[in-house]
């Protein structure tokens, strides 16, 4: 999970600074996170608290209400109306919801659960896809699943069919064509060698930087099972404590054994 709040850190800072490679300065002294981490934060703790998804976000909004939501979005999440719905047609719920997928102990719990997390504000089949395709690439990853095998899930479960190169024109034409940035930023991983090279993809693809960066730092940290410690130490020493302490208490719980899963056949059509 820490690699999806270290990501949107590093992304951060490139939000609006196209980069030509994916050579450059990593950690900028103004990288900081981001609603992206706040909402990751209200998953993890949901899990952990056995809380609705709802009620996880309205919560960690309310705490960090300045993290740069988009205001229709901030509106909802601090009104007081119960029976009111919120319809976004953004990026997407699947920046928010990596911790079904670490916390999943199955595939068809990784499907469900990332439907049921992303439908509270992104009721539409392309973003319950991207964040289905989210949670079941971490789970293939932190089971021990070949890059081959998470291609083979993505196009025979969800249609995402990726190509074998990565550049900026196809990230492009993937985020279009499935109406999320989830494909190119698992693309991202899987052309890369280590989590810092994953990362590095992901900022220079032109789009929503951060929320790739993040979404890639996740299954890259499942995939890869390391990040270096020093990115670590520089990048979530700029949480706040709250943040930090259900980051620690979820990974206590639920990716200490990642490295030692084994594994397992996945058998395809979950639903």
């Amino acid at each position: 999970m820490r690699g999806a709040i270290v990501g949107d850190i590093l992304g951060s800072a490139f939000i609006n600074s196209p980069q030509v490679t994916n050579n450059f300065q990593l950690l900028k002294p103004f990288s900081a996170y981001t609603d992206d981490t706040v909402l990751t934060i209200s998953t993890a703790d949901a899990i952990l608290k056995n809380i609705s998804y709802k009620d996880s976000i309205k919560e960690w909004t309310k705490k960090y209400p300045k993290a740069g939501y988009q205001s229709a979005f901030l509106e909802w999440a601090l009104g007081n109306n119960p029976k009111e719905v919120y319809k976004s047609n953004g990026d997407g719920a699947a920046r928010r919801v990596s911790p079904i997928g670490f916390a999943a102990d199955s595939i068809e719990y990784a499907m469900i659960e990332a439907e049921k997390a992303t439908i509270i504000t992104h009721p539409t089949e392309s973003k319950v896809k991207a964040s289905q395709a989210y949670c079941g690439a971490i789970y293939l990853a932190k089971t021990g699943h070949k890059k081959t095998e998470i291609r083979d899930f993505l196009y025979k479960e969800l249609g995402y069919q990726l190509p074998e190169k990565l550049s900026k024109d196809c990230a492009i034409k993937l985020n279009k064509r499935y109406e999320s940035p989830v494909p190119c930023a698992i693309m991202a991983v899987l052309v890369a060698h280590n989590f810092e090279e994953a990362i590095r993809n992901a900022i220079w693809l032109d789009g929503p930087r951060n929320t790739i960066s993040s979404i890639a730092g996740a299954v890259a940290q499942a995939y890869y099972k390391h990040i270096p410690k020093s990115i670590i130490r520089k990048s979530l020493s700029r949480l706040a404590p709250d943040l930090e302490l259900v980051l620690s208490d979820f990974e206590d719980r639920y990716c200490d054994t990642i490295i030692n899963n084994t594994k397992e056949e996945i058998k395809f059509n979950f639903h």
